[in-house]
């Protein structure tokens, strides 16, 4: 096919056949392929499914490079276009789910006789082709893989087996549309949850902000609080040594009241004193003074006695 051929086929894989919703924004095509695949193994092999989930072997740790890649990723060129054929004529979806699980029940005894998830998901992975792997293959067998292309394949298979298998297993429209239909309300239920989780998360990141906030302002409030109970223990001891200064005040507050109260005893005693002194000086003053105003009139009338004898004289004198 020249590539102009190969780039049509690609277009109409891409939009016809529905390829290209497994590459879209969050891959839905290939979440739902994956989940009409763990339906289909549910209901067809029940047992190997168990299996499987228990040791926690999901669909989309071997499964996906199905879908992503119609298988043409490390398994026989042989096989894979005998993969296309079908595809191409019967489409993606129902192709695909057919190959998966007939390979998968072409190898279901092997798988349940391993229990380590690291041996189940090499083997899923890449040995699953191995069942169809033509140990004795005819001229015919040989031929045909020669046809067909065996991509360096040291190995023929038997890929009429492989196909004559898987169109053997049974996907309706029905079962295919009820798969759909479920994965469609449970990936409404994840988005809603997924929408929940992240308004929970932002209200969370929010409550933690607010949080931290609070859990600084209680800090301060701490350290504040601290800062009072020093405060608080500084006025109290400041307090305490105020009582006892007032104590000693009020001892010398009552030495005091007790001294002012004698003070007037004593005043009066001494005023008392003063006084009788002041009178005793004073009569003695008045005393002396009467003493000398005796004086003081006997100097008079000797002053005039000595006038008139002196005017007698003097009238004599005269004569």
């Amino acid at each position: 096919m020249t590539e102009e051929e190969a780039f049509c086929l690609l277009t109409e894989l891409m939009r016809t056949y529905g390829l290209r919703d497994m590459f879209t924004s969050g891959m839905k095509g290939l979440h739902m392929r994956l989940y009409q695949y763990d339906r289909l193994l549910e209901d067809l092999c029940p047992v190997l499914s168990v299996h499987l989930s228990r040791r926690k072997a999901d669909a989309k740790l071997y499964a996906t490079q199905w879908f992503l890649t119609l298988f043409a990723y490390k398994f026989p060129l042989q096989l894979v276009l005998r993969v296309y054929d079908l595809i191409i004529s019967e489409g993606i979806e129902g192709a695909v789910l057919k190959f998966g699980i007939a390979l998968m029940k072409k190898n279901e005894e092997a798988l349940l006789a391993i229990d380590s998830l690291e041996v189940l998901l090499p083997f899923l992975r890449e040995k699953l082709f191995d069942a169809y792997i033509d140990n004795t293959p005819s001229a015919n067998s040989l031929k045909e893989a020669g046809f067909f292309g065996n991509g360096g394949d040291r190995e023929v298979y038997r890929a009429n087996d492989l196909v004559r298998d898987a169109s053997e297993i049974n996907i309706t429209p029905e079962m295919l549309h009820q798969y759909t239909l479920e994965w469609v309300e449970m990936d409404k239920r994840e988005t809603e949850e997924a929408i929940e989780k992240e308004t929970l998360r932002t209200q969370n990141i929010k409550l933690a902000s607010q949080l931290r906030q609070r859990d600084q302002e209680f800090e301060e409030l701490t350290r504040e609080h601290v800062q009072v109970a020093t405060d608080l223990v500084h006025k109290k001891m400041e307090n305490t040594q105020l009582i006892d200064e007032n104590e000693g005040l009020k001892a010398d507050v009552d030495e005091l009241r007790a001294q002012v109260q004698k003070q007037p005893k004593e005043i009066e005693d001494r005023l008392k004193d003063e006084m009788d002194r002041i009178m005793k000086r004073n009569l003695e003053v008045h005393n002396e003074n009467q003493s000398l105003e005796d004086q003081m009139r006997e100097m008079e009338m000797e002053l005039v006695d000595t006038k008139m004898r002196f005017a007698e004289v003097i009238s004599l004198k005269h004569l």
